[in-house]
């Protein structure tokens, strides 16, 4: 086919007909429809749309022999065994990991840093065990100490209840006494 799309456009298509089939989702998801006036536009609708957009951008990209040879050169990024090159053309041999590390000394990020993290965060891990058993004893606490509030308060109850009793006979015995 003599199409001859540049990987630009292309991808605004994929883009595009992407944007499609999400709105469409989200219709279908929410079961919105877009009332236009003349006509109604739901989920079903819009998924459709956008699938078969994509299914025709991905067909005519099938097709492109343009959106080849833009692609990139692997090889002068790699060699045949798989290790990455340097701008030197030779295999890096840990130029990466050195100026990782460069970044990393810069930083003040070292093993001593790394060990007190991992100690903070063993501590905070048994703080937070810890605070959940002290949770459950504080819990316990409360608990006995309503109930006995409610049994301190029958028993108050109970003695003014007695105290009346025994004021009702007091002030009969004290009546009879001074009667005599």
């Amino acid at each position: 086919m003599g199409l001859s799309l540049n990987k630009k456009t292309m991808n605004m298509a994929y883009g595009l007909g992407a944007a499609i089939v999400i709105i469409g989702a989200l219709m279908k998801i929410t079961h919105y429809t877009l009332d236009l006036g003349f006509i109604e536009i739901g989920g079903n609708t819009m998924l459709t749309v956008g699938l078969v957009t994509e299914a025709l951008i991905f067909a005519i990209s099938a097709f492109d022999p343009a959106l080849a040879k833009e692609d990139l050169d692997w090889t002068k990024v790699y060699d045949f065994s798989g290790k990455p090159k340097t701008e030197a053309g030779g295999s890096t041999g840990g130029e990466l990991s050195k100026k990782l590390d460069a970044m990393l000394k810069e930083a003040k990020v070292d093993v001593s840093l790394f060990n007190s993290l991992t100690t903070s965060i063993k501590d905070m891990e048994a703080s937070a065990k810890s605070g959940a058993n002290t949770a459950d004893n504080l819990a316990k606490i409360n608990k006995d100490f309503a109930d006995n509030a409610n049994k301190l308060q029958e028993q108050m109850g109970s003695l003014a209840s007695n105290l009346a009793s025994l004021n009702s006979v007091y002030g009969g015995m004290l009546s009879a006494m001074n009667k005599k």
